[in-house]
């Protein structure tokens, strides 16, 4: 494959990528609509965003090993559409439970096609640019924060919360064209049983590792989640401007991308561990002034800024632990980092459900600190006690750690 037509499968990706995370994030700024429309609680409406997280995380490994025989080619365009015709079914969802099923099939179709997403670029490009492909793919994320959040919520609170995904299903059809020029014809079945998939979640070490993005992912969706409210109800902000706030927190997440990329290199561990003490320190900081309007934005920004910063070092890390532990089963890593990312959505948007309830949206930030803190334990036991050594106990090669240069 030529350096141009790289280029172009790494752009359509990440075009790919933006339109599932906007599947997956715009939710949170139509949470109110929605409450309103269903006529149900706040905390029940953010168990949308749970249920989506829980059903991504427990079913991207099961269908990416049912459709292991079927080419990737074919799979990841399956998945896509099925995203796609989801988002325009939105419009017919009249009771809570329908929406719910929609997401949670939504979510599982969205984890495949990430997962395959990252495979095949990872396989497609030259070995030096598989870093460079993984992050700007993974960056279509932060880029459904910056521009599909913000637009869905505009059109959330103008026309009607089922047309932000409707609109989102739209944009999606220019890369789903553009993904059957440009992804390679002929690309390969994943190697390996289902019973090797699974391997995956059966070491412990793996577990362990998998903890990382789990408890990183949860404490900014503890807050993320309910983000609007706290917006809102906290800062005083009124409804009109809210989307022009999740805009910049949405620029500012591009910016935690970059600093991922420096997380990620060389030794990365000593760095991603303090990286969630800083974390807990900002989350302190939004807890004392979640009332104030501008200190509480300061803070809030500052979340943002550090929102996807562990991302690229956790898949590179689960990427070398799975093929150190269980190498078999290298071929399903893809799925490690989207279910552990997913379980620490589902965890944190739960218990900042379970927070709201207790005792008001003002309780969110504290959770943040607690999960934060966490996550640092995690990491330096990681730090401490996993040795990429095969189970059967021959040293293996020395890990490099460090991924190639985005600029």
């Amino acid at each position: 494959m030529t350096r141009k037509r790289e280029n172009l499968l790494i752009l359509t990706l990440t075009l790919v990528s933006f339109v599932l995370g906007t599947t997956e994030y715009v939710i949170v700024g139509v949470l109110k609509e929605i409450e309103t429309y269903m006529k149900v609680s706040l905390a029940a409406a953010g168990a949308l965003v749970s249920g989506f997280a829980i059903a991504y995380a427990i079913g991207t490994p099961f269908a990416v090993a049912f459709l292991a025989k079927i080419p990737r080619r074919n799979s990841i365009l399956i998945g896509f559409a099925v995203v796609l015709a989801l988002n325009v079914l939105t419009i017919f969802s009249t009771t809570f439970y329908s929406l719910m099923v929609i997401r949670i099939v939504s979510a599982v179709a969205c984890g495949l096609t990430i997962s395959l997403s990252i495979s095949i670029a990872s396989d497609a490009v030259n070995r030096e640019r598989r870093g460079e492909a993984i992050a700007w793919i993974l960056g279509g994320f932060s880029i459904a924060n910056v521009l599909g959040v913000p637009l869905g919520t505009f059109i959330g609170q103008h026309l009607n919360w089922s047309m932000t995904f409707v609109v989102t299903a739209c944009i999606g059809v220019v890369p789903f064209i553009f993904m059957f020029r440009i992804l390679p014809q002929q690309t390969t079945t994943i190697a390996g049983s289902f019973s090797d998939q699974m391997a995956l979640f059966m070491k412990p070490r793996i577990l362990l590792a998998c903890l990382i993005p789990v408890l990183g992912n949860s404490c900014i969706f503890v807050i993320f989640t309910y983000i609007t409210p706290l917006l809102g109800q906290s800062m005083g902000i009124p409804a009109g401007w809210i989307s022009a706030v999740l805009l910049i927190y949405g620029a500012c997440s591009i910016l935690s991308n970059w600093i991922g990329a420096k997380i990620a290199k060389g030794d990365f561990l000593p760095k991603l561990k303090w990286l969630f003490v800083v974390q807990a320190a900002i989350f302190l900081g939004l807890s004392f002034t979640v009332s104030h309007l501008w200190l509480g934005l300061a803070f809030l920004f500052l979340i943002g800024c550090l929102s996807s910063s562990m991302s690229a070092a956790s898949q590179l890390y689960l990427f070398d632990v799975s093929g150190a532990i269980a190498p078999n089963s290298r071929p399903f890593a893809s799925t490690l980092l989207p279910v552990a990312a997913n379980v620490g959505i589902a965890l944190g948007s739960g218990v900042g459900g379970l927070a709201v309830n207790l005792g008001g949206v003002n309780w969110v930030p504290p959770v943040a600190v607690i999960l934060a803190l966490m996550a640092f334990g995690i990491t330096a036991i990681c730090q401490r006690s996993i040795q990429l050594k095969p189970e059967g106990g021959a040293t293996s090669p020395k890990v490099d750690y460090s991924i190639p240069s985005t600029n």
